[in-house]
């Protein structure tokens, strides 16, 4: 197993390939997507399709190394004050295969 940071993304689905382009320029290729994310928050209650798929949430969770974390997280930050959203970052375990 291999230490790494986990990060939780929840934005709207709108942002997607700004959150991407964030990722790749922080040189990470990895994310797993999750789409018809719904929760309730600041800006209230977000049901899956309420307002139709462009402005639906979606979830990235990637894991990256510790000194890729810092500039990752500023760029997210920037795009969440703009937006809304969360980003959660978390320790985990990455079980190598």
């Amino acid at each position: 197993m291999k230490q790494v940071k986990r990060l939780e993304i929840v934005i709207e689905a709108i942002e997607k390939d700004t959150v991407v382009d964030i990722l790749k320029r922080n040189k990470i290729d990895h994310y797993t997507l999750y789409k018809n994310v719904e929760g309730c928050g600041e800006r209230g209650t977000r049901d899956d399709h309420v307002f139709g798929e462009k402005f639906e949430n979606i979830t990235f969770v990637v894991a990256c190394e510790e000194n890729q974390l810092q500039p990752v997280v500023e760029d997210i930050r920037l795009l969440l004050k703009k937006y809304g959203g969360i980003c959660l970052v978390s320790d985990a375990m990455w079980v190598l295969h």
